[in-house]
Protein backbone atom coordinates (compact mmCIF):
# COMPACT_ATOMS: atom_id res chain seq x y z
CA UNK A 1 0.00 0.00 0.00
CA UNK A 2 1.29 3.49 -0.88
CA UNK A 3 1.79 5.92 2.02
CA UNK A 4 -0.83 8.64 2.18
CA UNK A 5 0.33 12.10 1.19
CA UNK A 6 -1.52 15.28 0.32
CA UNK A 7 0.48 18.41 1.20
CA UNK A 8 3.64 19.13 -0.81
CA UNK A 9 6.07 22.02 -0.29
CA UNK A 10 8.07 22.74 -3.46
CA UNK A 11 11.03 25.04 -2.91
CA UNK A 12 13.05 26.80 -5.61
CA UNK A 13 14.96 30.06 -6.01
CA UNK A 14 13.75 31.69 -9.25
CA UNK A 15 11.10 34.14 -10.36
CA UNK A 16 8.48 31.83 -11.84
CA UNK A 17 7.21 34.45 -14.28
CA UNK A 18 10.30 35.05 -16.36
CA UNK A 19 13.04 32.44 -15.87
CA UNK A 20 13.04 29.92 -18.70
CA UNK A 21 14.12 26.84 -16.77
CA UNK A 22 11.39 27.42 -14.16
CA UNK A 23 9.02 25.86 -16.70
CA UNK A 24 10.04 22.56 -15.11
CA UNK A 25 8.79 23.13 -11.58
CA UNK A 26 5.86 25.27 -12.77
CA UNK A 27 4.57 22.34 -14.84
CA UNK A 28 5.30 19.80 -12.12
CA UNK A 29 3.35 21.77 -9.54
CA UNK A 30 0.45 22.32 -11.94
CA UNK A 31 0.21 18.60 -12.72
CA UNK A 32 0.36 17.68 -9.03
CA UNK A 33 -2.42 20.15 -8.21
CA UNK A 34 -4.54 18.63 -10.98
CA UNK A 35 -4.04 15.24 -9.30
CA UNK A 36 -5.52 16.54 -6.06
CA UNK A 37 -2.41 17.45 -4.06
CA UNK A 38 -2.23 20.64 -2.02
CA UNK A 39 0.88 22.30 -3.40
CA UNK A 40 2.74 25.32 -2.02
CA UNK A 41 5.43 26.62 -4.36
CA UNK A 42 8.13 29.04 -3.19
CA UNK A 43 9.44 31.71 -5.56
CA UNK A 44 11.76 34.71 -5.36
CA UNK A 45 10.32 37.55 -7.48
CA UNK A 46 12.93 39.61 -9.35
CA UNK A 47 11.41 43.04 -9.90
CA UNK A 48 14.29 44.46 -11.96
CA UNK A 49 14.15 41.50 -14.32
CA UNK A 50 10.38 41.92 -14.66
CA UNK A 51 10.87 45.49 -15.82
CA UNK A 52 13.32 44.42 -18.52
CA UNK A 53 11.77 41.19 -19.80
CA UNK A 54 8.37 39.98 -20.91
CA UNK A 55 6.69 37.38 -18.74
CA UNK A 56 7.12 33.84 -20.05
CA UNK A 57 4.16 32.52 -18.07
CA UNK A 58 1.80 33.45 -15.26
CA UNK A 59 3.62 33.24 -11.95
CA UNK A 60 0.97 31.05 -10.29
CA UNK A 61 0.13 27.67 -11.83
CA UNK A 62 -3.62 26.94 -11.61
CA UNK A 63 -4.54 25.44 -8.27
CA UNK A 64 -1.10 26.07 -6.74
CA UNK A 65 -0.44 28.37 -3.78
CA UNK A 66 2.62 30.49 -4.63
CA UNK A 67 4.55 32.04 -1.73
CA UNK A 68 6.92 34.96 -2.43
CA UNK A 69 10.20 35.29 -0.54
CA UNK A 70 12.67 38.19 -0.61
CA UNK A 71 15.81 37.43 -2.62
CA UNK A 72 18.06 39.87 -0.70
CA UNK A 73 20.74 38.27 1.47
CA UNK A 74 19.55 40.32 4.44
CA UNK A 75 16.29 38.32 4.33
CA UNK A 76 17.92 34.94 4.90
CA UNK A 77 16.83 34.75 8.56
CA UNK A 78 13.22 35.60 7.68
CA UNK A 79 13.24 33.12 4.79
CA UNK A 80 14.46 30.42 7.16
CA UNK A 81 11.58 31.20 9.53
CA UNK A 82 8.97 31.13 6.76
CA UNK A 83 10.19 27.88 5.20
CA UNK A 84 10.34 26.26 8.66
CA UNK A 85 6.68 27.18 9.21
CA UNK A 86 5.72 25.83 5.80
CA UNK A 87 7.66 22.61 6.42
CA UNK A 88 5.65 21.94 9.58
CA UNK A 89 2.49 21.90 7.45
CA UNK A 90 3.93 19.76 4.64
CA UNK A 91 4.07 16.00 4.35
CA UNK A 92 6.98 16.06 1.91
CA UNK A 93 9.48 18.73 0.80
CA UNK A 94 10.61 18.94 -2.83
CA UNK A 95 13.83 20.92 -3.41
CA UNK A 96 14.87 22.02 -6.89
CA UNK A 97 18.44 23.39 -7.24
CA UNK A 98 21.11 23.07 -4.58
CA UNK A 99 22.30 26.67 -4.20
CA UNK A 100 22.90 27.62 -0.56
CA UNK A 101 20.54 30.62 -0.63
CA UNK A 102 17.65 28.17 -0.83
CA UNK A 103 19.23 24.94 0.44
CA UNK A 104 20.22 26.42 3.81
CA UNK A 105 16.63 27.43 4.74
CA UNK A 106 15.34 24.02 3.65
CA UNK A 107 17.92 22.00 5.56
CA UNK A 108 17.48 24.17 8.65
CA UNK A 109 13.73 23.58 8.47
CA UNK A 110 14.21 19.83 8.12
CA UNK A 111 16.58 19.80 11.08
CA UNK A 112 13.87 21.16 13.36
CA UNK A 113 10.86 19.62 11.54
CA UNK A 114 11.95 16.33 9.96
CA UNK A 115 10.08 15.52 6.78
CA UNK A 116 10.81 13.35 3.73
CA UNK A 117 12.96 15.26 1.25
CA UNK A 118 12.88 14.80 -2.50
CA UNK A 119 15.70 16.43 -4.46
CA UNK A 120 15.10 17.25 -8.13
CA UNK A 121 18.50 17.21 -9.86
CA UNK A 122 18.08 18.42 -13.42
CA UNK A 123 21.37 20.04 -14.41
CA UNK A 124 25.08 20.28 -13.63
CA UNK A 125 25.21 23.27 -11.29
CA UNK A 126 28.62 22.87 -9.64
CA UNK A 127 32.12 21.89 -10.65
CA UNK A 128 34.27 23.02 -13.55
CA UNK A 129 32.11 23.72 -16.59
CA UNK A 130 28.89 23.69 -14.57
CA UNK A 131 26.31 26.47 -14.57
CA UNK A 132 27.80 28.31 -11.58
CA UNK A 133 31.25 28.25 -13.20
CA UNK A 134 29.92 29.54 -16.51
CA UNK A 135 27.96 32.34 -14.88
CA UNK A 136 30.67 33.56 -12.52
CA UNK A 137 33.95 32.35 -14.03
CA UNK A 138 34.97 31.45 -10.47
CA UNK A 139 36.35 28.00 -9.67
CA UNK A 140 35.80 28.78 -5.98
CA UNK A 141 32.07 29.34 -6.51
CA UNK A 142 31.93 26.25 -8.74
CA UNK A 143 33.56 24.15 -6.04
CA UNK A 144 31.21 25.50 -3.37
CA UNK A 145 28.11 24.66 -5.41
CA UNK A 146 29.51 21.20 -6.16
CA UNK A 147 29.85 20.60 -2.42
CA UNK A 148 26.19 21.55 -2.00
CA UNK A 149 25.18 19.14 -4.77
CA UNK A 150 26.88 16.44 -2.73
CA UNK A 151 25.58 17.62 0.64
CA UNK A 152 21.92 17.56 -0.42
CA UNK A 153 22.25 13.83 -1.10
CA UNK A 154 23.04 13.27 2.58
CA UNK A 155 19.56 14.59 3.40
CA UNK A 156 17.48 13.37 0.46
CA UNK A 157 15.21 10.34 0.69
CA UNK A 158 14.75 10.22 -3.08
CA UNK A 159 16.26 11.96 -6.08
CA UNK A 160 14.89 12.51 -9.57
CA UNK A 161 17.59 12.78 -12.24
CA UNK A 162 17.07 14.41 -15.62
CA UNK A 163 19.72 12.40 -17.46
CA UNK A 164 21.83 9.25 -17.37
CA UNK A 165 24.89 11.42 -16.75
CA UNK A 166 23.40 12.91 -13.58
CA UNK A 167 22.39 9.42 -12.48
CA UNK A 168 26.02 8.33 -12.85
CA UNK A 169 27.18 11.31 -10.78
CA UNK A 170 24.57 10.52 -8.15
CA UNK A 171 25.73 6.92 -7.93
CA UNK A 172 29.37 8.02 -7.74
CA UNK A 173 28.42 9.77 -4.48
CA UNK A 174 27.10 6.36 -3.31
CA UNK A 175 23.47 7.45 -3.26
CA UNK A 176 21.30 4.28 -3.31
CA UNK A 177 20.29 3.25 -6.82
CA UNK A 178 16.85 2.22 -5.56
CA UNK A 179 16.19 5.83 -4.49
CA UNK A 180 16.98 7.34 -7.92
CA UNK A 181 14.12 8.01 -10.35
CA UNK A 182 14.22 9.19 -13.97
CA UNK A 183 12.91 12.77 -14.07
CA UNK A 184 13.23 14.29 -17.55
CA UNK A 185 11.51 17.40 -18.76
CA UNK A 186 8.17 17.15 -20.48
CA UNK A 187 5.84 19.29 -22.52
CA UNK A 188 2.18 19.33 -23.38
CA UNK A 189 0.41 19.59 -26.69
CA UNK A 190 -1.93 22.53 -26.52
CA UNK A 191 -3.68 24.97 -28.77
CA UNK A 192 -1.38 27.72 -30.01
CA UNK A 193 -2.47 31.34 -30.02
CA UNK A 194 -4.02 31.89 -33.46
CA UNK A 195 -3.07 35.56 -33.48
CA UNK A 196 0.58 34.66 -32.88
CA UNK A 197 0.48 32.00 -35.57
CA UNK A 198 -1.03 34.43 -38.09
CA UNK A 199 1.56 37.07 -37.23
CA UNK A 200 4.52 34.76 -37.75
CA UNK A 201 3.04 33.07 -40.82
CA UNK A 202 2.83 36.51 -42.42
CA UNK A 203 6.41 37.22 -41.37
CA UNK A 204 7.73 34.00 -42.93
CA UNK A 205 5.88 34.58 -46.22
CA UNK A 206 5.73 30.93 -47.19
CA UNK A 207 9.35 30.10 -46.32
CA UNK A 208 10.23 26.73 -44.78
CA UNK A 209 11.43 27.53 -41.29
CA UNK A 210 14.42 25.91 -39.60
CA UNK A 211 14.19 27.08 -36.00
CA UNK A 212 16.45 27.27 -32.97
CA UNK A 213 15.26 28.18 -29.48
CA UNK A 214 17.63 28.83 -26.60
CA UNK A 215 20.44 30.88 -25.17
CA UNK A 216 22.80 32.38 -27.72
CA UNK A 217 26.21 31.82 -26.27
CA UNK A 218 29.28 30.62 -28.14
CA UNK A 219 29.01 27.21 -26.49
CA UNK A 220 25.30 26.90 -27.29
CA UNK A 221 25.39 27.59 -31.04
CA UNK A 222 28.89 26.95 -32.39
CA UNK A 223 29.98 28.86 -35.49
CA UNK A 224 30.82 25.61 -37.31
CA UNK A 225 27.17 24.54 -37.13
CA UNK A 226 25.99 27.92 -38.39
CA UNK A 227 28.35 27.60 -41.35
CA UNK A 228 26.85 24.21 -42.19
CA UNK A 229 23.30 25.53 -41.99
CA UNK A 230 24.27 28.56 -44.09
CA UNK A 231 25.58 26.31 -46.86
CA UNK A 232 22.18 24.60 -47.08
CA UNK A 233 20.36 27.95 -47.02
CA UNK A 234 22.45 29.16 -49.94
CA UNK A 235 21.39 26.15 -51.99
CA UNK A 236 17.71 26.46 -51.09
CA UNK A 237 16.15 29.91 -51.31
CA UNK A 238 12.86 28.66 -49.83
CA UNK A 239 14.46 28.15 -46.40
CA UNK A 240 14.61 30.60 -43.50
CA UNK A 241 16.66 30.22 -40.32
CA UNK A 242 14.83 31.61 -37.27
CA UNK A 243 16.77 31.94 -34.02
CA UNK A 244 14.65 32.58 -30.92
CA UNK A 245 16.40 33.84 -27.81
CA UNK A 246 19.30 36.03 -26.88
CA UNK A 247 22.69 36.05 -25.23
CA UNK A 248 26.19 37.46 -25.31
CA UNK A 249 27.01 35.83 -28.65
CA UNK A 250 23.93 37.06 -30.52
CA UNK A 251 25.79 39.97 -32.11
CA UNK A 252 28.59 37.70 -33.30
CA UNK A 253 26.09 35.21 -34.71
CA UNK A 254 24.25 37.95 -36.58
CA UNK A 255 27.53 39.18 -38.06
CA UNK A 256 28.39 35.62 -39.03
CA UNK A 257 25.16 35.26 -41.02
CA UNK A 258 26.16 38.43 -42.88
CA UNK A 259 29.68 37.12 -43.53
CA UNK A 260 28.23 33.81 -44.74
CA UNK A 261 25.84 35.60 -47.09
CA UNK A 262 22.60 34.39 -45.49
CA UNK A 263 21.50 37.42 -43.46
CA UNK A 264 18.50 37.84 -45.76
CA UNK A 265 17.41 34.27 -44.90
CA UNK A 266 18.02 34.62 -41.16
CA UNK A 267 15.81 36.13 -38.48
CA UNK A 268 16.91 36.81 -34.90
CA UNK A 269 13.77 37.37 -32.80
CA UNK A 270 15.30 38.06 -29.38
CA UNK A 271 13.44 36.79 -26.32
CA UNK A 272 9.78 36.04 -26.94
CA UNK A 273 6.85 35.06 -24.76
CA UNK A 274 6.23 31.34 -24.42
CA UNK A 275 3.16 31.52 -26.67
CA UNK A 276 5.01 33.33 -29.46
CA UNK A 277 7.98 30.97 -29.31
CA UNK A 278 5.64 27.98 -29.50
CA UNK A 279 3.84 29.54 -32.46
CA UNK A 280 7.15 29.67 -34.35
CA UNK A 281 7.98 26.08 -33.42
CA UNK A 282 4.58 24.94 -34.66
CA UNK A 283 5.28 26.57 -38.05
CA UNK A 284 8.74 25.02 -38.36
CA UNK A 285 9.81 22.31 -40.79
CA UNK A 286 12.82 21.31 -38.69
CA UNK A 287 14.33 22.15 -35.31
CA UNK A 288 18.08 22.65 -34.79
CA UNK A 289 19.75 21.55 -31.58
CA UNK A 290 23.57 21.71 -31.62
CA UNK A 291 25.55 20.80 -28.50
CA UNK A 292 29.21 20.57 -27.62
CA UNK A 293 29.99 17.18 -26.11
CA UNK A 294 30.95 18.15 -22.58
CA UNK A 295 29.81 17.08 -19.13
CA UNK A 296 27.30 19.88 -18.74
CA UNK A 297 25.66 19.08 -22.10
CA UNK A 298 25.45 15.39 -21.21
CA UNK A 299 23.65 16.33 -17.99
CA UNK A 300 20.92 18.28 -19.77
CA UNK A 301 17.35 17.21 -20.31
CA UNK A 302 16.64 19.74 -23.07
CA UNK A 303 13.11 21.11 -22.85
CA UNK A 304 13.24 22.74 -26.28
CA UNK A 305 13.75 19.37 -27.98
CA UNK A 306 10.61 17.98 -26.35
CA UNK A 307 8.69 21.15 -27.22
CA UNK A 308 9.63 20.78 -30.88
CA UNK A 309 8.52 17.13 -30.85
CA UNK A 310 5.20 18.14 -29.27
CA UNK A 311 4.43 20.15 -32.42
CA UNK A 312 5.36 17.26 -34.70
CA UNK A 313 8.60 18.98 -35.72
CA UNK A 314 11.54 16.59 -36.29
CA UNK A 315 14.97 17.45 -34.91
CA UNK A 316 18.43 17.66 -36.40
CA UNK A 317 20.66 17.67 -33.34
CA UNK A 318 23.90 16.64 -31.73
CA UNK A 319 24.16 13.05 -30.56
CA UNK A 320 25.04 14.12 -27.03
CA UNK A 321 23.54 13.05 -23.71
CA UNK A 322 19.77 12.72 -23.64
CA UNK A 323 19.16 14.03 -27.16
CA UNK A 324 19.25 10.59 -28.77
CA UNK A 325 16.77 9.15 -26.27
CA UNK A 326 14.44 12.11 -26.75
CA UNK A 327 14.57 12.24 -30.54
CA UNK A 328 14.39 8.49 -31.13
CA UNK A 329 13.62 7.94 -34.82
CA UNK A 330 12.07 11.40 -35.19
CA UNK A 331 15.11 13.20 -36.46
CA UNK A 332 18.74 13.05 -37.52
CA UNK A 333 21.57 12.86 -35.00
CA UNK A 334 25.00 14.25 -35.81
CA UNK A 335 28.36 13.37 -34.26
CA UNK A 336 30.52 16.40 -33.53
CA UNK A 337 30.36 19.93 -34.92
CA UNK A 338 31.95 19.49 -38.33
CA UNK A 339 30.41 21.79 -40.94
CA UNK A 340 30.11 19.08 -43.58
CA UNK A 341 28.35 16.69 -41.20
CA UNK A 342 25.73 19.33 -40.43
CA UNK A 343 25.21 20.01 -44.13
CA UNK A 344 24.60 16.30 -44.73
CA UNK A 345 22.40 15.92 -41.65
CA UNK A 346 20.19 18.91 -42.39
CA UNK A 347 19.76 17.90 -46.04
CA UNK A 348 18.85 14.37 -44.95
CA UNK A 349 16.18 15.67 -42.59
CA UNK A 350 14.73 18.07 -45.16
CA UNK A 351 14.60 15.33 -47.79
CA UNK A 352 12.83 13.08 -45.29
CA UNK A 353 10.16 15.69 -44.50
CA UNK A 354 9.51 16.14 -48.22
CA UNK A 355 9.18 12.45 -49.08
CA UNK A 356 7.39 11.08 -45.99
CA UNK A 357 3.98 12.60 -45.30
CA UNK A 358 3.74 10.89 -41.90
CA UNK A 359 6.78 12.53 -40.31
CA UNK A 360 4.76 15.05 -38.33
CA UNK A 361 2.23 12.47 -37.13
CA UNK A 362 4.89 9.98 -36.02
CA UNK A 363 6.88 12.70 -34.28
CA UNK A 364 3.84 13.90 -32.37
CA UNK A 365 2.91 10.32 -31.43
CA UNK A 366 6.45 9.66 -30.19
CA UNK A 367 6.12 12.73 -27.98
CA UNK A 368 2.69 11.79 -26.61
CA UNK A 369 3.86 8.30 -25.68
CA UNK A 370 7.11 9.31 -23.99
CA UNK A 371 7.64 12.99 -23.21
CA UNK A 372 4.56 14.60 -21.69
CA UNK A 373 4.61 16.28 -18.30
CA UNK A 374 2.07 13.68 -17.20
CA UNK A 375 4.61 10.91 -17.83
CA UNK A 376 7.33 12.86 -16.04
CA UNK A 377 5.11 13.52 -13.00
CA UNK A 378 4.13 9.83 -12.87
CA UNK A 379 7.78 9.16 -12.04
CA UNK A 380 7.86 12.08 -9.61
CA UNK A 381 4.95 10.59 -7.67
CA UNK A 382 6.80 7.27 -7.45
CA UNK A 383 9.82 9.12 -6.07
CA UNK A 384 7.66 10.90 -3.47
CA UNK A 385 6.12 7.66 -2.23
CA UNK A 386 9.55 6.05 -2.06
CA UNK A 387 10.77 9.02 0.01
CA UNK A 388 7.85 8.60 2.39
CA UNK A 389 8.52 4.89 2.86
CA UNK A 390 12.28 5.43 3.27
CA UNK A 391 11.80 8.27 5.75
CA UNK A 392 9.30 6.29 7.81
CA UNK A 393 11.65 3.34 8.14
Amino acid sequence: MLPLMKRILMVQRFDLANVGCAERIWRQSKALAERGYEVTLIQFPHMERRKLMNALRSEAPPGVRVLDLDRNASSMRENIRIIAEETREAEIVHLWKCYPDIAIPVLWALRTNPRPLHYDWDDLEGGEGGIAHRLTGSTTVASLVSKWEHEILNWADSVSVASEEIERICQSYEFPESSIFFGPVGSEAKDIDEIAIAKWRDTFQGKKVISFLGQMEAEDFPAEVLAGVAAVLQERAELMLVLIGDGDARGALEKETQDLGVANQSLFTGYLSHDEAQAILSLSTAFLFPLKDDKMSRCKSPLVVVEALSHGVPVVGSNVGEVSRMVGDCGVLIEGLNKQDWIIGLKKLLDWTETDSNVSYRTRTHFEQNWTWATSVDNLEKAYHHALRTHQT
